[in-house]
């Protein structure tokens, strides 16, 4: 059997998890080909995060849809976060993002009922499926899915729906990958997920205990803390504090979004301000080495000039490295109700720039808009590089 899968938008987490699926076709004796002419079954990926990815996941179903037939396997966050959308274009097939286990895309096995090895009988992967899919290609650095879900609501996130609730890993399977790692002499191991704060919360750990055996389990690598939640500095904050001054751990990323307690409440979200500025002085203290990083929600519906400047400054004072992004409302999500207060495109493009440039005039900082203006991420990947050469002297 001949298996095409195409080229996806997802995030770093459903990377890894395409990537798992991608290793259990072959494990069962399928082919995964490069080219949809000649292949049996078509996977079909979709990806929730933006408007823009939302459709160009629908654009995909479109084209394949008339030559495959019920043959194209529908998969991704959009299967669950806009169902009703997907069967008006497709009613065969469809895998979503959620269910019960700390892994993406368990449903797949129901459209290939002759494979005698299960999905959850192939390893996490750790490595994405085809080089193209690296920002910058370098096998010894490692991604490790934690968990899967989110355990918050944040009012505009289309991610959540998607996804569903935080599902952990339990410690065991990660020191397994971890492991895996070692001893293919990879120097960088990224603890990964969409949120990562709380995880192990449900299956009786935790995430100070989870880096800790990280940490302890080799002296080989370095460690990245990604889409690290502020309540986790919050929750955890006297246990978390000497693992992040760990001059191992050489990237912590925690998204704030806004320093306005107002705003924040629109968001549903905590503002935790007032521990995260102290936090991240005494990180810096000891540990010089680490890349400190954050993203910002700018242009919220409503949000003053006053507000947005202090989240910059904030930011600007605490981090290294900030992902500014400018929010899109979506109909399907609580947030929308904000939609008559909304900054129109043409202002939130200006809001952005603006922002931007106040942040290279005041501080010494790398600034980004992610996937919402890629030539400003390739930017910043040069910067990143040569801020993390001057850091590792440290």
């Amino acid at each position: 059997m001949k298996v095409y899968i195409t080229e996806d938008d997802m995030c770093t987490t459903q990377k890894l998890n395409l990537a798992r699926v991608h290793k259990w076709l072959e494990v069962n004796g399928a082919e995964v080909v490069d080219h949809p002419d000649g292949a049996d079954k078509v996977i079909c990926t979709t990806c929730n995060g933006w408007s823009l990815l939302e459709q160009n996941s629908y654009d995909r179903i479109s084209r394949l849809r008339p030559q495959f037939g019920d043959e194209t396997i529908v998969l991704g966050c959009v299967v669950d976060a806009h169902p009703d959308k997907v069967k008006s274009m497709h009613n065969g097939p469809a895998v979503g993002t959620k269910g019960p286990y700390p892994y993406s895309f368990a449903g797949i096995e129901s459209c290939f009922p002759e494979f005698g090895v299960s999905l959850s009988d192939v390893p996490a992967q750790s490595t994405f499926r085809r080089k193209e899919d690296y920002r910058d290609y370098n096998l010894s650095k490692r991604f490790i899915n934690i968990a899967e879900g989110c355990a918050f609501a944040c009012s505009f996130c289309t991610h959540k729906p998607g996804l569903g609730n935080r599902r952990s890993r339990p410690l065991d399977d990660i020191l397994q990958q971890i492991e895996k790692c070692v001893e293919e002499d990879v120097r960088i191991v990224n603890l990964m997920g969409m949120e990562t704060s709380l995880y192990g919360v449900d299956v009786g750990s935790s995430y100070p205990e989870l880096l800790s055996a990280v940490l302890d389990f080799s002296d080989t690598y370095e460690v990245h803390v990604a889409q690290f939640q502020p309540q986790g500095i919050y929750r955890y904050y006297d246990e978390l504090l000497p693992l992040f001054q760990n001059k191992r751990v050489t990237d912590i990323q925690v998204p704030i979004q806004s320093t306005s307690q107002r705003i924040m409440k629109m968001m549903n979200r905590k503002e935790h301000s007032e521990y995260i500025g102290p936090f991240m002085k005494e990180v810096r203290a000891e540990n010089p080495r680490a890349i400190l990083r954050t993203d910002l929600i700018i242009g919220w519906p409503t949000e003053e000039e006053e507000e947005r400047t202090a989240s910059l400054d904030f930011s600007g004072k605490h981090f290294d490295e900030i992902a500014l992004y400018s929010i899109e409302l979506h109909p399907d999500l609580p947030a929308w109700k904000y939609k008559d207060q909304a900054f129109s495109d043409g202002e939130l493009e200006q809001i952005r720039r603006a922002s931007t440039a106040y942040l290279k005039e005041h501080y010494q900082v790398v600034v980004h808009s992610g996937q919402q203006d890629d030539a400003s991420m390739e930017s910043a990947e040069e910067q990143r590089k040569n801020l993390r050469l001057t850091r590792s002297a440290n």
